[in-house]
């Protein structure tokens, strides 16, 4: 009884540190990408793939218009089948590509700050009801001033 009496006022004079007093951290995950100007470029990136599909498309459609042969047809419709999914399945890979580069840099900053910031855990800020430290802000700064990847 006699040792939680004074471990209490130790506690309370801020002279121990419970083990178990991590600090925790958070981040807006979305915010983080709204503001990273390298998400950014890598989204308009992803975005012009994606469009450029869709003119492939569209253009193969106006010249399927114009075949009047059946089989010249089915053969359009193979040779244009096969030619999208390979630039389907390069797409996939580049977006692929873009999203986990971002995400590392992303989680590499996330770290980065939680260590300068003597913070021991970071969550979502969606699973926070209370407490903790916003570092979303020091997270997008750190990413935005680090020209590549941050470390």
């Amino acid at each position: 009884m006699k040792l939680k009496k004074i471990l209490a006022t130790a506690l309370m004079l801020g002279l121990a540190t419970p083990a178990f007093c991590d600090t925790i951290g958070m981040v807006n995950y979305r915010q983080i990408l709204e503001n990273y100007s390298k998400a950014k470029s890598a989204n308009s990136e992803i975005d012009d793939k994606a469009s450029e599909l869709q003119r492939f498309l569209l253009d193969k459609e106006k010249e399927f218009k114009k075949i009047e042969s059946p089989i010249q047809k089915k053969n359009f419709e193979e040779a244009t089948a096969k030619t999208f999914a390979a630039k389907q399945e390069a797409y996939a890979k580049f977006k692929e590509k873009k999203e986990i580069e971002i995400d590392t840099a992303i989680e590499n900053a996330i770290k980065a700050v939680a260590i300068e910031n003597k913070i021991t855990t970071v969550v979502d800020y969606r699973v926070m009801y209370f407490g903790g430290v916003d570092i979303t802000d020091k997270v997008v700064k750190k990413l935005n001033m680090s020209g590549t990847t941050a470390k």
